[in-house]
């Protein structure tokens, strides 16, 4: 088995800089994502555009869609580089201007080229993916360089809360903007809202100290080179195939993520201002999440918290299916809303704790790219299982399984936090 011990930050006296610069780069980032939530308001959005089911089903996935598969394809680069923040300052101005540029064609196109309009806000998520996706490994690693392992958790949950905290006010404006601008200009005032905060994210990014560092020893490997050798890397480690299947069938949520929020409408008769309450009430929840995710996190591992999440997301998805009143939904999105929170902080965790020392990027890379096939599975079987809100409760049910089996691959996996501490 592989060297998993933990990468301890080059420069300690860089640390609580570091910490801090990372929770509000990393907050302000997904705070300005919630003014266009990806399950919450931009399904409802592409439906308004004219979007077909398959497409609507696809939104909460398009941005990770983009950020998972060039990993595979840079991860012998990244492995050689000596700095990684010239990387990530380049493809984080990328990531940024799909949504001005979406902003922009809500406000001016909309009329004119609906279908347009329609490719840049569906799509606009994927191109920011992809450019992420180029250095994803890249910001992986310089975390792993500037955060020691014993506050990684906690810093996860810092940025989800400031995020949580920023999507309050997302869910405040979504509702006041919606109400007062129904329709394609309010969803242009949002993007334009969450591209202003993104940009605040990325100058806060630019002040992260990194110290440089040697790449690994021996020659460097080309692209055909790393791709062969995944399969053997994968026969080497046992848990980080395990962990493989576990994540792959957490991808079941989003079976039922793309037709949550449009279903409770629905249920309910609410306008589309209601999404704005839904948000609000899924921010409360991430903020719980985050606070007992982090917590539970440095104390017992990202294994902890992703079982947390996946009980939560059971949970969740069997009582919608049953739900019927505003009090009951609004309790499902905070629930969704603190499942979230708490999956994102387990997964980075564990992610970088369960894969050896050596070839780190690659491994990471091949943990996404097969996230990635799982989840356009998961979309694939949702819109292939809607066709209105009589079919939602088949959505449940199937999340529920996918999840459950989920949680059956995870609950035996070696925690390395606990195998580190053991040597």
């Amino acid at each position: 088995m592989g060297d998993t011990r933990p990468i301890e930050p080059a420069e300690p006296r860089h640390v609580r800089y570091n910490y801090a610069v990372h929770a509000v780069e990393g907050g302000l980032f997904m705070g300005g994502l919630a003014f266009v939530s990806f399950t919450t308001l931009m399904p409802t959005v592409v439906k308004h555009l004219g979007g077909p089911d398959w497409l609507v089903s696809l939104t909460p996935i398009m941005m990770w869609s983009g950020l998972m598969l060039p990993p595979v394809f840079t991860a012998h680069r990244i492995d050689r580089l000596r700095r990684y923040m010239p990387l990530l300052l380049v493809t984080g101005i990328i990531q940024r201007l799909p949504y001005l540029a979406a902003a922009l064609a809500l406000f001016y196109l909309a009329d004119a080229r609906p279908l347009l309009v329609l490719a840049m806000v569906a799509f606009g998520p994927l191109v920011a993916g992809v450019a992420s996706g180029v250095s994803l490994t890249a910001w992986q690693q310089l975390l792993l360089r500037t955060v020691p392992q014993r506050r990684r958790s906690s810093l996860m949950a810092s940025r989800y809360v400031i995020a949580s905290l920023l999507g309050l006010g997302a869910g405040w404006a979504a509702k006041a903007v919606l109400a007062s601008h129904p329709g394609t200009q309010g969803y242009a005032i949002l993007h334009l809202c969450a591209f202003g905060m993104l940009i605040a994210g990325y100058l806060a990014f630019a002040l992260i100290r990194e110290t440089p560092s040697e790449p690994p020893p021996g020659p460097a490997v080309g692209l055909a080179q790393n791709l062969r050798a995944i399969p053997q890397l994968l026969r080497q480690e046992r848990r980080v195939r395990q962990y493989m299947v576990a994540r792959s069938l957490m991808s079941g949520v989003f079976i039922l993520t793309p037709f949550l929020a449009i279903y409770a409408r629905h249920r309910l008769g609410e306008t589309e201002s209601y999404l704005g309450q839904l948000l609000m009430v899924q921010m409360v929840g991430a903020i719980v999440g985050n606070v007992v995710g982090g917590a539970l996190g440095d104390r017992a591992g990202g294994k902890a918290v992703l079982i947390l999440s996946q009980v939560a997301f059971i949970v969740l998805a069997a009582w919608s299916a049953v739900a019927g009143t505003d009090v009951e939904f609004q309790v499902i999105f905070a629930l969704f809303g603190l499942a979230f929170s708490a999956m994102n902080i387990g997964t980075m965790t564990l992610s970088l704790e369960v894969c050896p020392l050596r070839q780190r990027s690659t491994y990471l890379a091949v943990i996404s790219f097969t996230c990635l096939v799982s989840m356009v599975a998961a979309t694939v079987t949702s819109a292939l299982v809607w066709s209105g809100p009589d079919r939602f409760a088949a959505l449940a049910v199937l999340t529920v399984v996918s999840v459950g089996a989920s949680l059956a691959f995870l609950v035996p996996l070696r925690d390395p936090r606990s195998t580190s501490a053991a040597g």
